[in-house]
């Protein structure tokens, strides 16, 4: 079963000149047997709910495009909240 690890670049900004940091965690995730890194775009949400969200759809997207899910399957999501661990079951749309 592989695992999509998706890594999202933090958006850095210094009065109007913006940035993101690297895919160097995304290669990292390479090395790993079953480990699949997405790097996805960063996202300026106001919340933090409604960017977990926007992630995760894509996540989920990209999954079924590249035929590890299909719809009605159901997937275990992993992501943080503050410092807290959330583990969701989704089921594919």
């Amino acid at each position: 079963m592989p695992v999509l690890s998706v890594v999202v670049p933090e958006i850095q900004t210094d009065s109007f000149d913006w940035s993101c940091s690297d895919e160097t965690p995304a290669r990292h995730s390479l090395i790993f047997r079953g480990l699949v890194p997405v790097l996805s775009a960063g996202s300026t949400r106001a919340s933090y709910a409604e960017s977990t969200e926007e992630v995760l759809d894509f996540a989920l997207q990209h999954a079924k495009l590249k035929g590890l899910c299909k719809e009605g399957d159901a997937v275990v999501a992993l992501h943080r909240v503050g410092i807290a661990s959330v583990i969701k079951i989704i089921n594919v749309k």
